[in-house]
């Protein structure tokens, strides 16, 4: 991976959205929030989304950061700096990264390409967030792996100031996508 212009390629990018994506695909709805038989399933899903990237001093960094009310919480980071490229993440887990305005989190990463082997360091995300505009309704129906996937609900723009710390250094990020959202997801085989 080569280092454009001190943001994270789209290749990094691509490879942790996949990652986050084939996380949500194997999740299952909790039982506290699953309803119906053979016939589908209903989920209530709430929570938070923040995609964001940066770069400062010699380090680039990538961030996404998913919390769903049925499918626990999600991260995946991409880190470049001059002496390799390091990557890490988690989910699902039942931490909660957005409280009441802050975010919050601590991912280990380590060497991209040498897992498990290699030095592991912890990177911090934290900042704020706070709704930014009038929420939006969300009213879909996909067709996937054999399902009929209809969502109706809204989400919320979200302003958010976030900054990873990493290897010694402070990275203040940019989200070019953050919301907040609040669905039910109805589930039927096909």
């Amino acid at each position: 991976m080569k280092n454009l212009g001190g943001k994270v390629n789209k290749t990094a990018k691509a490879a942790a959205i996949v990652a986050l994506g084939a996380a949500l695909a194997t999740a299952a709805p909790t039982a506290a929030h699953a309803a119906g038989g053979g016939a589908g399933t209903v989920t209530v899903e709430r929570g938070h989304a923040l995609s964001c990237s940066g770069a400062a001093e010699g380090v680039s960094a990538y961030v996404e950061l998913y919390e769903n009310s049925a499918y626990g919480a999600h991260a995946n980071v991409v880190v470049e700096t001059p002496s390799g490229e390091y990557g890490g993440g988690f989910g699902p887990e039942t931490t909660s990264l957005f409280k009441r305005g802050s975010v919050q989190a601590d991912v280990e990463i380590g060497p991209l390409g040498e897992e498990p082997a290699g030095d592991r360091y912890t990177l911090v995300v934290e900042g704020t967030y706070e709704r930014a505009g009038r929420p939006e309704r969300v009213d879909e129906v996909i067709e996937d792996a054999g399902q009929r996937i209809v969502t109706k609900g809204r989400k919320s723009p979200l302003a958010a100031q976030v900054s990873v710390t990493v290897l010694g250094k402070t990275v203040p990020l940019s989200c070019d996508t953050a919301f907040a959202f609040d669905l039910v997801v109805r589930r039927t085989s096909l």
